[in-house]
């Protein structure tokens, strides 16, 4: 692997605004022989930075139920109860079976992939005491489950999954992705 060697100019502005080296001098430039490795100056000084910590586990997972005069769904149910005890110790290991093959991220950048994503986000929420599914509604081959993450230390927030037919998660928000530029 070579670094290639840019003007210090260049390396300055383009880490200065965030962008790869690799975004403006790509690999595959005919004038560029070589494979470039350098991200950015940041991680060029400073090291590509250690994994966020695992979080403790919780003392125990979400109760999860349905509000009253919703019908059951057991696919649901055992999604979500799975979905609660992963949360609870901060790990998504066991739901990769229960990821669809189509599971997407909204904004995802496409050279990452959703279940990476997924696992990360497992490992780095602080779970709900208690989940209230408040609705199931079908549409098409998809089954859209609305609500509610509660706890006592933080407001109640609306989630939305949705599940294919097999009862396998295609796509949900509780977390969103953030972009960051430059430090």
């Amino acid at each position: 692997m070579v670094i290639m060697k840019l003007p210090a100019l260049a390396l300055v502005f383009f880490g200065l605004i965030g962008l790869p080296v690799a975004t403006v001098f790509p690999a595959s430039n005919p004038l560029f022989t070589g494979r470039v490795i350098l991200a950015d100056l940041k991680s060029f000084f400073h090291g590509t930075p250690p994994p966020a910590p695992k979080l403790p586990p919780d003392a125990k997972a979400a109760t999860v139920s349905f509000a009253p005069g919703i019908p059951p769904d057991k696919q649901i149910m055992d999604f979500m109860v799975a979905f609660a005890e992963g949360a609870r110790i901060h790990d998504g290991t066991s739901l990769k079976a229960r990821l669809s093959d189509k599971y997407i991220i909204e904004d995802m950048p496409s050279e990452h992939t959703a279940m990476d994503f997924f696992m990360q986000a497992m490992a780095r929420i602080k779970g709900p005491e208690e989940i209230v599914i408040n609705s199931v509604e079908p549409e098409g081959d998809v089954r859209i489950a609305k609500m509610e993450f509660r706890s006592a230390s933080r407001p109640i927030k609306l989630r939305t999954f949705k599940f294919d037919a097999a009862g396998k998660l295609l796509s949900a928000d509780f977390f969103s992705l953030q972009r960051q530029h430059g430090g």
